[in-house]
């Protein structure tokens, strides 16, 4: 382009002997070269117009003539013109007008000159204006620059799941799938990022599932089941279809829809299942991997409760004789021992622990049948049919299938409203807070389903009293939730009583609890310090109305 720069610029104005004809000269000689624009120059001088100002008008202008011509050489496959074009302009890539230019070219180039790639790289303001389409091509032969901008999106992922795992007011497991996948600016930022180019989501596939294997951290699951459902909404059939697992993970997103999974499906999977046995990469590594997701295994945990309860109801007591709850019970296993599937400790075929299906299923369904005997409190006490307590919590603390058994099955006792059963089982959360019963996924959905189905504050106060009182000085979120509750039941009748009870003393955090818990501790006594002025206004009110009737009736006699 035979531009002089600076330096040239300032050894030409010190040497010259005229620096106003050195001026012009500098001026016609790198001025836009167009016969048109000549002869208006003298007349914008006139008018006291900057030079800069219009040639920064007329070079806008070229820009956007000059990208439309690229996009025509583009359309016309013509590369040679496009690699001319890119050699003139990547000299001065720098500048502001120009870097569209050169950006544009490249975007449309199907393979860019190494060193071209690298000056980007290594200057962040250029990168920074890149188009998606050329970082792409920089980050399928740049896997660390890839990481690099994955890391930040994946972090705001995690930090948007734990906030939406702390509000109660919805329970984050009965969203549907698709509205996620749409609402979510990580699953939207990673789609973009990634648009048609196979090799790029698998290095995203394979950097979740490293950081799983490394953090235990089951969100990173759910990310990559969301993310492959996300391709499949896009009808995006490159992406979605070159996962090997996309059929599975599609019948799987179909049961978190309905919130079941059904016979059909069951059969559907294990199609799929037998289809790839000899398949270990998909046997041993991407299914338990998508198993782990915490929704698929709440959706696992419950059917496998209602299909105790249908047991029940159809006088089968054996639970070694259901093959439709074997099944489930199976994938489950698989989601909560994913990690040591992963580390190749376990196999998808090991079987499941008999005393599961021979003793500790049978007992739930014990109690399921004793809680239809007994209808009410006075009746014999559930004390009677419990297995000893050391052997029943032991074998929950062995068995992480087990122990995700108990957890959903106390969840759906008080989503059913069967509190005398209930009121029976509180006290074994407090054997299981290292292993599920003080984690935010249990305790949010706990939490929840209390707040939708308990009217009467007795059984919450129960609830308070048996398992959060004693467990909240040495488990924050345990203390959260159990501040939760305290709100949930402050404008209830009698409510400020029950909360007196607790907000005070065995609800109050310590210095060693978070910031985050003392702010909503605060936050709670000011609610409650509002809902006892309400109570003395409301009685100040009703006191004065019956005062002036009473008035009134003297008056008249």
């Amino acid at each position: 382009m035979n531009i002089n720069f600076k330096e040239e610029l300032k050894t030409t104005l010190t040497n010259c002997e005229d620096p106003f004809r050195a001026i012009k000269d500098i001026q016609d000689e790198n001025g836009i070269a167009l016969t048109q624009i000549r002869p208006a120059l003298p007349l914008l001088d006139l008018l006291e117009v900057k030079r800069l100002d219009f040639h920064l008008a007329v070079l806008d202008d070229m820009k956007d003539r000059l990208i439309k011509r690229i996009q025509e050489l583009a359309q016309h496959d013509d590369k040679e013109q496009l690699e001319t074009l890119l050699e003139k302009s990547f000299a001065v890539i720098n500048l502001t007008h120009v870097t569209p230019i050169v950006m544009e070219i490249v975007k449309h180039m199907p393979k860019i000159p190494d060193k071209y790639v690298k000056y980007i790289i290594e200057h962040e303001q250029i990168y920074s204006r890149a188009p998606i389409e050329l970082k792409r091509l920089i980050w399928t032969d740049n896997h660390t620059l890839f990481q690099k901008e994955l890391q930040p999106i994946i972090s705001q992922y995690l930090t948007n799941v734990e906030e939406q795992l702390l509000q109660c007011d919805h329970n984050y497991f009965l969203q549907l799938p698709k509205q996620r996948r749409q609402t979510s600016p990580t699953i939207q930022s990673l789609v973009h990022m990634i648009g048609t180019n196979i090799k790029l989501y698998d290095i995203v596939r394979t950097s979740l599932q490293k950081l799983f294997q490394r953090t235990k951290i089951v969100h990173y699951s759910s990310l990559r089941l969301l993310l492959l459902m996300a391709f499949h909404d896009l009808e995006n059939n490159i992406v979605s279809k070159s996962d090997s697992i996309h059929i599975f993970v599609w019948t799987l997103d179909a049961a978190l829809k309905e919130r079941k999974l059904d016979l059909k499906k069951q059969r559907e999977i294990e199609q799929f299942l037998d289809a790839h046995a000899r398949d270990t990469d998909i046997i041993n590594k991407h299914i338990p991997f998508v198993l782990a997701d915490p929704n698929i295994v709440s959706i696992l945990a419950k059917s496998c409760i209602l299909l105790l309860h249908k047991q029940v109801d159809d006088e089968i007591p054996l639970p070694r004789s259901n093959k439709e709850l074997q099944f489930l019970l199976k994938l489950l296993n698989m989601g909560l021992y994913a990690w040591d599937v992963l580390d190749g400790s376990m196999s998808y075929h090991d079987p499941i622990d008999s005393k599961l299906l021979t003793h500790y299923l049978p007992f739930l369904i014990r109690l399921i049948v004793e809680n239809r005997l007994n209808t009410d409190t006075s009746s014999s006490s559930i004390s009677k049919t419990l297995l000893p307590q050391i052997e029943f919590v032991q074998y929950m603390i062995n068995n992480r299938l087990a122990c995700q058994l108990f957890l959903r099955f106390i969840i759906e006792t008080y989503h059913q409203k069967q509190f005398w059963l209930a009121t029976q089982l509180i006290p074994y959360l407090n054997e299981l807070v290292e292993y599920g019963s003080a984690d935010k996924l249990f305790l949010h959905q706990f939490v929840y389903f209390i707040r939708q189905s308990v009217e009467q504050i007795h059984y919450i106060g129960i609830l308070l009293d048996k398992f959060f009182v004693l467990q909240a000085q040495g488990h924050e979120f345990i203390l959260y939730y159990g501040l939760i509750l305290l709100k949930h039941i402050l404008h209830k009748s009698n409510g400020t009583n029950l909360v007196s009870k607790y907000l005070y003393q065995s609800l109050k955090p310590t210095r060693d609890h978070s910031t985050f818990i003392h702010d909503k501790y605060h936050q709670l006594i000011r609610d409650y310090d509002e809902c006892l002025r309400q109570i003395q206004t409301r009685e100040q009110t009703q006191q004065q109305v019956s005062t002036d009737k009473q008035n009134s009736f003297s008056i008249f006699h």
